[in-house]
């Protein structure tokens, strides 16, 4: 009895200890789809505990898959900034009748929802101002290994 509260208590102590305010079954993926030009085609994902991985296709400085892993401040202030979005409430699609722009799309997942955005054009500034968070994180060059 005795050993199994020391290790509830070891259990409790590291939780309390874990920097992330998110765990890893949240995450967030940003996709971006070709255009006819120069447009850059990836994927990133990041999960609550911050390990990102960078899939390079085309038109990107990192070309092939790679993996980072998150500070614990970058990584809570992009979940913090998804969860105050409201992101459940955008539309499913923001698109019009416009031809050879790319396509990107936002999913953003916790235990209490999962929802994809296709945003091809006219979405609305918050959804535009998360996008660039994820952009900015996923096309930087530091800290990336293959």
């Amino acid at each position: 009895m005795k050993r199994a509260w020391y290790f509830l208590s070891l259990v409790f102590l590291l939780a309390a200890c874990n920097p992330y305010q998110f765990d890893g079954t949240a995450s967030i993926q940003l996709k971006k789809d070709p255009c006819f030009g120069v447009c850059p085609v990836y994927t990133f994902t990041v999960d609550g505990t911050g390990k990102a991985t960078f899939k390079g296709v085309r038109n990107v400085s990192k070309p092939g898959s790679w993996k980072r892993q998150l500070t614990p401040e970058a990584a809570n202030a992009l979940f913090k900034a998804f969860e105050a979005s409201k992101f459940q409430q955008f539309q499913d699609e923001y698109t019009a009748e416009v031809t050879d722009l790319p396509t990107t799309w936002v999913t953003y997942k916790t235990t209490a929802f999962e929802k994809t955005i296709k945003d091809y054009f006219g979405a609305p500034e918050a959804l535009k101002n998360l996008e660039k968070m994820v952009e900015t994180i996923a096309e930087e060059d530091t800290d990336w290994k293959q």
